[in-house]
């Protein structure tokens, strides 16, 4: 709690500056949220004199994008605010989220991780998108909010990204209330083997119909529900319905297998064992095997983490499938060091061989 006050506490006196700011100019100024939750991770895992360290560093950098009269602020864990006086044009205000940008890469590269921390910076003007601080301030948040939704470093606050961030809320809300409600439908994927014929079982596709809006795709709605803090409902929900399924699915002969994709943030997540480990008592069944899909992608994420989660999946008798292989930096050396009990090569690799005239 006393952590939180003293967050509160700067926001309050950044808000202050930015009004006196705009109350002792006759000009434009910017105001830059930028955000660093990235490296969260390091927090966690370190004692706190290094984390404090850390993020003295990395205001002392920031710093070197201001001048004399300009203002930093940590406003956040991992927040800071900054105002830049007399920074009006999209292309002055670009070069200064550039350096920035520039300056946290070089902090970052010093130091010995194994996860990539990103940032994202939110920038709004005055008087063009607002007229007070707490406005000016709240419009960079949404600029902010929309640069992490369309995966672009920085952006600069429009009204099209408020109406962008609007809609977004929206869908959060009705996310949250149809992860409460389990109002979500499961379809399967086949899996069919070349030699014989017949099916080997089955991957679980997560569908979202929307009552106003119609079918949202999976790539909008599970992110909605990692930014909500509902993904562990949401995959909870999945692992249990497509278990349930596959237990009453007609005997093929063999033992069936399922697949159950799990986000890349799952995996950062302690309580991935538990999810896992509790629907299996629920609805296991010792005909059907359990494999769990994760991308490329989640492997080069904190990868020593994420190596020591799978393992641990692994050691309960579940199945290891990597997906999109090859999009990505892996090789398959890298494969010596996870469990992996299926590669699943990209489509972009096979798509033109029967025409390919490579040798």
């Amino acid at each position: 709690m006393q952590h939180q006050e003293l967050n509160l506490t700067e926001a309050g006196v950044f808000e202050r500056e930015v009004q006196q700011r705009i109350a002792g100019i006759a000009g434009s100024l910017s105001v830059y949220i930028v955000d660093m939750s990235g490296i969260s991770k390091l927090f966690a895992r370190s004692r706190k004199e290094a984390s404090t360290t850390f993020l003295r560093s990395v205001a002392k950098l920031l710093v070197r994008v201001c001048r004399n009269d300009d203002k930093v602020c940590r406003i956040g864990d991992c927040t800071f605010g900054i105002v830049l006086g007399d920074v009006d044009s999209s292309v002055l205000q670009q070069l200064a989220a550039e350096k920035i940008i520039r300056l946290y890469k070089a902090a970052i590269s010093e130091m010995d991780v194994s996860f990539k921390a990103g940032i994202s910076i939110g920038i709004a003007t005055y008087p063009e998108h607002a007229s007070n601080a707490a406005d000016l301030i709240h419009n960079a948040g949404v600029a902010l909010e929309a640069a992490g939704t369309a995966g672009d470093p920085y952006l600069i606050y429009s009204p099209e990204s408020l109406s962008t961030m609007t809609m977004k809320w929206a869908l959060q809300d009705d996310l949250a209330t149809a992860i409460e409600n389990k109002a979500f439908e499961l379809v399967y994927q086949p899996k069919i083997s070349i030699a014989t014929g017949r099916p080997l079982g089955a991957e679980a596709l997560l569908r979202w119909n929307h009552e106003d809006h119609g079918p949202i795709p999976p790539s909008v709605f599970v992110p909605l529900a990692c930014d909500i803090g509902m993904i562990n409902e949401l995959t909870g929900f999945v692992l249990i319905t497509a278990l349930s399924h596959a237990s009453e699915w007609p005997d093929i002969g063999e033992r069936c297998s399922i697949s159950v994709n799990i986000e890349a943030q799952m995996l950062e997540n302690a309580e991935i064992d538990d999810v896992i480990a509790s629907s299996l008592s629920i609805w296991g069944d010792d005909s059907v095997d359990l494999t769990i899909e994760i991308t490329e992608t989640a492997l080069v994420i904190d990868s020593n983490s994420n190596f020591e989660r799978l393992n641990n999946i692994r050691s309960m008798g579940i199945g290891i499938s990597v997906d999109d292989f090859g999009t990505g930096y892996t090789s398959l050396s890298y494969f010596k060091n996870i469990p992996a009990t299926e590669l699943k090569i990209d489509k972009s690799f096979i798509t033109n061989m029967p025409g390919c005239t490579r040798n």
